[in-house]
């Protein structure tokens, strides 16, 4: 028997550009009060500090750097928690330290430079379970369910392209303050050296870095 109610999502508007209430942006660029008033008192869904709101970033982020991005990633709040998984493989050293800007930045380059993730499935959910046209945000989990230790810990494998790593925004950031994610630029020479294409990246700003840090140089820097 067919129910003659209507969804949720068939009452009001449905707005594909989810502008204003609706839209995520308005969730997660800074952390003000206006947030509170706009959206209610979810404190996990508003704000740079939340979980949905750094999951939500870094995707769109990743895909294009816009002025949204821009301006999220000059918040210079510094007691913001980095509540992304993005230091998998590396010491929680690389997650600590860093302001809210800086940490979006961080976990952007995480997903754009992300070319798999071992021992890993990926999960989807609303960004924002209230609101119907609200769109899916997604994260990695271990595909054994459980937390993954040793040889089944979750595994990302990153690498960059070296004939427009040059004009990347994200990687400019990040080569202006490599502590931001020192781990990921050592994941990324690890990758590209074990794949051979390292010497690819003679020429470029990321490629300079890699043949003068000493860290890099210790271990035979582009070659």
């Amino acid at each position: 028997m067919s129910s003659s109610y209507k969804h949720l999502l068939n009452f009001g508007k449905n707005s594909e550009n989810r502008n204003g209430v609706n839209n995520p942006l308005s969730y997660c660029i800074n952390d003000t009060m206006d947030q509170r008033f706009l959206h209610g008192s979810q404190s996990d869904t508003y704000g740079q500090h939340s979980k949905p709101c750094q999951l939500f970033m870094s995707e769109y982020c990743s895909k294009k750097w816009d002025s949204f991005c821009e301006v999220a990633s000059q918040n210079t709040n510094d007691w913001v928690p980095n509540n992304v998984q993005s230091c998998l493989g590396s010491s929680d050293v690389a997650c600590k330290g860093l302001n809210a800007g800086e940490i979006l930045i961080r976990n952007t380059a995480s997903r754009k430079y992300l070319v798999d993730m071992l021992n890993a499935k990926k999960k989807y959910e609303p960004f924002d379970p209230t609101v119907p046209s609200s769109p899916m945000i997604s994260y990695f989990v271990p595909t054994n369910g459980c937390a993954s230790y040793g040889s089944n810990r979750l595994t990302p494998i990153y690498s960059v392209d070296p004939k427009t790593i040059d004009s990347d925004i994200v990687m400019n950031k990040i080569l202006r303050k490599p502590l931001i994610a020192f781990d990921i630029l050592i994941n990324i020479y690890n990758t590209m050296k074990r794949n051979r294409t390292l010497r690819e990246l003679s020429g470029t700003r990321l490629g300079l870095l890699y043949s003068r840090h000493p860290y890099f140089v210790s271990r035979g820097g582009l070659h």
